[in-house]
């Protein structure tokens, strides 16, 4: 049976043209249908590869920064151990130097000084470095003129013994000065209380051993002894311009060293703590 003559002829294709503008049709139609399923596998590569990428980027950036970081990190402990090492080499001094100068009012002060004591300051390295100190020292008289006289001189080498004396001990050698003229004085005055008390025997004994026909003149005696006594006033005068004069060079040596009233760096002191 031949299907041309059954089949209507609207649907019988009636030459070659129709033909080929129908397989025309169909190739279009699936090249559209292929472009359509194709085209969105390709976009998502695409997309995959730009965010693979931007990915990379922000590590690479993340990456730096930690690794800026690191850097500037280990530059800050290096600056910050530099600066510890000097501030160590700093008090390691100071701790000498403190220690030094109150041994050397120690050692000269013998036994009217007592021990050193120490204020500290605490370093990176979690030592305790000594960093000012004193000296107790006594001021006070001794039993006799002339013990006090040493005891002053002991005090003043001893306030005057560090390389670099403070201004407080300066202040103490000049009050050891004073005490040794007080002490000078005070030694005078009883020399020449005995010297009038010697002669004042020596005339009594005189006038017991004379006879009653050679009678001691007693106005020359007493002239005599009126003599003695001015020249002991003027032995008192005489000690009283020397002292000042030993005081008032002192003094022109403290002040040539810094001076007594000026202050300076104190290391430590040499203080009177104690009579």
């Amino acid at each position: 049976m031949n299907i041309n003559s059954i089949l209507p002829t609207a649907y019988m294709p009636n030459n070659l043209a129709a033909s080929a503008t129908l397989r025309s049709a169909v190739s279009e139609e699936s090249t559209d249908s292929q472009d359509d399923i194709f085209t969105p596998v390709q976009q998502t590569a695409e997309t995959a590869h730009t965010d693979l990428a931007a990915s990379d980027k922000s590590s690479e950036k993340l990456s730096q920064q930690q690794s800026d970081s690191a850097g500037q990190e280990k530059q800050a402990q290096q600056q910050q151990a530099e600066i510890d090492q000097r501030t160590i080499k700093t008090l390691s001094t100071l701790d000498r130097e403190v220690r030094n100068h109150e041994r050397a009012h120690a050692a000269i002060g013998g036994q009217y000084a007592g021990a050193p004591s120490y204020e500290y300051e605490r370093g990176p390295d979690g030592v305790n470095y000594a960093v000012s100190g004193e000296v107790p020292i006594s001021t006070g008289a001794a039993s006799t003129p002339q013990m006090t006289i040493e005891k002053a001189q002991v005090i003043r080498r001893a306030a005057l013994a560090p390389a670099e004396p403070s201004a407080q001990d300066r202040k103490v050698a000049a009050e050891a000065v004073q005490m040794e003229s007080a002490a000078r004085i005070e030694l005078l005055e009883i020399d020449r209380e005995q010297r009038i008390e010697e002669q004042r025997l020596q005339a009594e004994r005189s006038e017991e051993g004379q006879s009653m026909t050679i009678r001691p003149d007693s106005s020359a005696s007493k002239s005599d002894a009126e003599g003695n006594t001015s020249w002991d006033d003027h032995a008192v005068d005489d000690m009283n311009e020397t002292q000042k004069n030993m005081f008032n060079k002192l003094m022109e040596q403290l002040v040539a060293m810094g001076g007594a009233e000026q202050p300076a760096r104190s290391l430590g002191s040499i203080i009177s703590r104690f009579a």
